[in-house]
């Protein structure tokens, strides 16, 4: 099904169109992510989530060259313990003025479990430079870590690295985010509340993105536990493992494998312990170690857009508050236009 309408109030809403039947015209339809679907392995104690970790990365590096995605958080810090010694890890360095760095904390964990630290330094002109053959590739407008993530994959493979081990997915799993878990949301807030940016915001003529949220509403209450694992999770996966395919490498994701097989406790997340399993797993395998704050992986595109202009597509809304937009937001519209432009 072909609806530029829906694709493009999607995007802006979700940060991808969460219906691999949806295309934006003929034959221009994104690469939908395979997923473990029914086969996910059920843990609830961290003794069993460390041992079933230790096994995911066992299968993981069996055929090296294999190489880790590192930050200075947590999920990748666990999954760092398990690597064979000597492999290399890759951590994401963003230069721009007050961007965050996460090397030093990083490279403090490839250190004491014996990895190969290299640092991939991303600019905004790698972001022009790339994300054109990134948006074909994916046949759809970019996450805004999808340049970092194909430069570091780009880099990995050139060390003869084939296998990249990611992080990604603990959050929704494992209750890491907790600012979206930190209340009951009723559907209509938690709608407000998750959107990235408002279709309305933004274009003349924009979608109704309810049926996307409907089957997680019951009643007054929205189930957001299962609308992080499912819906926001399968964004993730799509923007990783499109990045990193393109950068020449495949992709070992554990904790995608992973589900709880009892609910999340929420106050315990709500007194402030987001992820406790995986602090608990943390504390074991780092047991000197302080344990890391969290750490949103930030693309500093307030300094990048800070003068674009806008848009000047026919699609956008001629009144649209460029100065009301976050950096996040306005890479969005941003992507989104050029996406287009592209297709046109």
């Amino acid at each position: 099904m072909t609806d530029r309408a829906l694709a493009a109030s999607a995007y802006l809403a979700l940060r991808y169109l969460p219906w691999p039947e949806v295309g934006w015209q003929p034959g221009v339809t994104p690469t939908w992510p395979a997923s473990p679907g029914d086969h996910l392995i059920g843990v609830h104690a961290s003794d069993a989530l460390l041992s079933t970790l230790t096994e995911l990365m066992a299968a993981a590096t069996a055929s090296p060259p294999t190489g880790i995605l590192l930050s200075g958080g947590l999920d990748s810090a666990v999954l760092a313990a398990l690597m064979p010694r000597g492999a290399p890890a890759y951590t994401i360095r963003f230069a721009a003025p007050g961007a965050i760095d996460e090397s030093a904390a990083a490279a403090h964990y490839a250190a004491q479990c014996g990895l190969m630290h290299h640092i991939v330094t991303v600019t905004w002109a790698d972001y022009q430079a790339h994300m054109d053959d990134l948006m074909r590739h994916k046949r759809s407008p970019l996450h805004p870590v999808e340049v970092g993530l194909f430069l570091a994959a780009r880099q990995a493979a050139a060390d003869g690295v084939r296998t990249l081990v990611l992080g990604n997915g603990a959050d929704s799993t494992f209750g890491g985010l907790d600012k979206l878990l930190a209340r009951d949301w009723t559907p209509a807030e938690f709608v407000a509340r998750y959107t990235f940016l408002d279709p309305r915001r933004a274009l003349r003529q924009p979608a109704d993105l309810w049926p996307t949220f409907a089957p997680y509403a019951h009643g007054e209450v929205f189930d957001t536990s299962g609308f992080l694992k499912t819906v926001h999770g399968q964004g993730v996966i799509q923007a990783f493992d499109n990045a990193i395919g393109a950068g020449g490498c495949r992709t070992a994701e554990p904790y995608e494998r992973l589900s709880l097989d009892r609910p999340l406790d929420l106050d315990r997340i709500r007194r402030g312990e987001s992820k406790y399993l995986l602090r608990a797993v943390f504390a074991q395998l780092y047991p000197t170690r302080p344990q890391p704050d969290k750490i949103a992986f930030a693309r500093p595109m307030d300094a990048w857009l800070a003068d674009w202009p806008g848009p000047r597509r026919p699609e956008f809304r001629t009144d649209l508050d460029l100065a009301g937009l976050t950096g996040e937001q306005r890479w969005l519209v941003y992507g989104l236009e050029r996406f287009l432009n592209l297709l046109d």
